[in-house]
């Protein structure tokens, strides 16, 4: 299998993990009855994590897509590929960055904005960001050994490329393991 194709599984595979770890590991409280056909309004935490993951996603899955597109190879070798791809990337972590940093003043502040279960939630979802990076470098781990098995040589490319997908998957599973953590209703 293509090296960027392993890439793709490491996402899946970390957003799987991220969503299990959170569906086992947290206990959930159950949603307050509601009258028929309403649902709970997002708290503020909520509509953070959602913009996160909004303007965080939205430069990795373009970063990814122009990986996909031109290939490895093509990207490591070609500038004009490479630079768009790590300003994507960087401009990707910037956002989720900020966006964690406003997350946690948020939970800071004592303005009532925030209570004690999203303190709670946000408190657990920072376990996602492990299993996150954990599963993504296990997926990188067995690719590479996979695909270099036989020469022992395992092209520069792959772990700049292992590198950013970790780096995104631990930064993007924050926001991901705070939506997951609110029960539904």
């Amino acid at each position: 299998m293509p090296i960027v194709l392993w890439t793709v599984a490491a996402v899946l595979v970390a957003a799987a993990g991220v969503s299990l770890a959170m569906r086992v590991g947290v206990k959930r409280e159950p949603p307050p009855p509601l009258p028929p056909g309403e649902r709970m309004p997002f708290t503020a935490l909520q509509r953070l994590a959602a913009w996160s993951l909004l303007l965080g996603g939205l430069p990795a899955v373009a970063a990814g897509a122009l990986l996909v597109h031109f290939g490895a190879m093509r990207f490591w070798d070609d500038d004009r590929v490479r630079h768009p791809v790590t300003a994507l990337l960087v401009a990707s972590l910037v956002a989720f960055a900020a966006f964690a940093f406003r997350m946690h003043a948020l939970a800071a502040r004592d303005d009532g904005s925030v209570d004690e279960r999203d303190r709670a939630i946000l408190g657990r979802a920072s376990t996602a960001q492990s299993v996150a990076t954990l599963l993504t470098l296990a997926v990188w781990v067995v690719a590479l050994t996979h695909t270099y098995h036989a020469t022992h040589l395992v092209p520069s490319v792959n772990l700049y490329l292992l590198f950013w997908s970790c780096l995104i998957a631990n930064i993007a599973a924050l926001p991901v393991g705070i939506l997951l953590g609110y029960p539904r209703g």
